[in-house]
């Protein structure tokens, strides 16, 4: 009889010293702000309470005579207006302005924290986004010459991709297929609350499957600015569904990054999700196991708790003025570090 057949929770698969199972990041648009509040040019990321005020949308939504809550829920006023004939025009607008807005939003030339995030995971990893911000794709492209980057994901859409449905596959937005050169289109970025028709794209019904199965098998999850809202019923089920399936979440340590005013409402929001045992509460990127110990987060984490030996935290991250110096960094922390 092993040690795992009298335990009620899975032990993380590993080989060696080094974890199989993936650890999941999942961003809102509090990481977007916490990334990078002004692009490259100077322009403003929005949040979903203040997109009319930046997209300069105001104006145009009181003529439909909507009231200043209303707009401040912009995800909930788009979706009650899908569909309605008295608001085609508006929503045909709304479509082309956010996308546009967004589409245009590049990463300053400086590391971001997304670029830190992205080199801080390995390829058995993954980063759920629920933003529509090119930034992360943006960081992606730029960091891909270091190799061993985590697989990034992105159920709402997002304005950084481009799509092939007839060869099924996800790309760079702008660019063209790899496979029959036709240009890729662009991924949807508006989907109403109570309506998502994720079904009739069958690209887009893969990435929720995709957050699914890595939410399922994590060893490790941190949630990086998002607060789940109970209005976007898709993704409360997939956490809800996520969990059902897990046999780790009894050992898996579970990070919030937020706010330190949001503390109260955090840890109550994702109580009803995971043990509130093995929550981790962080005001900030750099007071993570990520930033700490970087590819080897979790690694680090269970062999100090399962074998009572922490590792060094001498390759930590630290603040670098370019992004070639962080990239350098990076490839310093070889296949012996990970596995050791």
């Amino acid at each position: 009889m092993s040690l795992q057949d009298i335990l009620p929770y899975r032990l993380p698969n590993h080989v060696g010293k080094r974890l199989i199972d993936p650890h999941v990041v999942i961003v809102g648009a509090g990481a977007s702000i916490a990334a990078c509040e002004i692009d490259k040019n100077g322009k403003k990321v929005p949040l979903l309470k203040n997109i009319h005020n930046i997209l300069g949308l105001t104006d145009e939504l009181k003529k439909y005579n909507f009231s200043d809550e209303q707009m401040e829920d912009f995800e909930k006023l788009f979706s009650d207006i899908n569909g309605k004939t008295e608001y085609r025009d508006l929503q045909k607008k709304l479509e082309y302005e956010v996308c546009d807005y967004f589409s245009k939003l590049q990463i300053p030339d400086e590391p971001t924290l997304y670029d830190y995030l992205i080199l801080s995971l390995t390829e058995k990893d993954a980063i759920i986004s629920f933003n529509w911000d090119p930034f992360l794709m943006q960081a992606y492209k730029r960091n891909i010459c270091v190799g061993n980057l985590p697989e990034l994901i992105f159920p709402h859409g997002n304005a950084g991709v481009g799509l092939c449905y007839e060869c099924k596959i996800k790309g760079y937005a702008n660019c063209l297929c790899p496979k029959c050169f036709k240009e890729l289109e662009q991924m949807p970025l508006l989907y109403p609350i109570g309506k998502k028709d994720y079904n009739s794209k069958p690209i887009i019904v893969n990435e929720w499957n995709l957050a699914k199965s890595v939410l399922s098998r994590a060893a490790g999850i941190t949630v990086y600015g998002y607060g789940a809202p109970v209005t976007d019923v898709e993704a409360v089920e997939l956490m809800k569904s996520a969990n059902h399936l897990s046999q780790m979440k009894d050992i898996a340590p579970f990070t919030i990054i937020n706010l330190a005013k949001n503390e109260g409402e955090q840890r109550k929001k994702w109580s009803e999700f995971y043990d509130v045992k093995m929550f981790l509460y962080c005001n900030k990127f750099e007071e993570t196991m990520l930033w700490k110990n970087p590819r080897v987060s979790l690694e680090a984490l269970f062999d100090a708790i399962l074998q009572q030996q922490p590792r060094s935290e001498e390759k930590s991250f630290r603040e670098f003025s370019t992004l070639t110096e962080l990239q350098e960094f990076v490839k310093t922390i070889t296949e012996f570090d990970m596995c050791i």
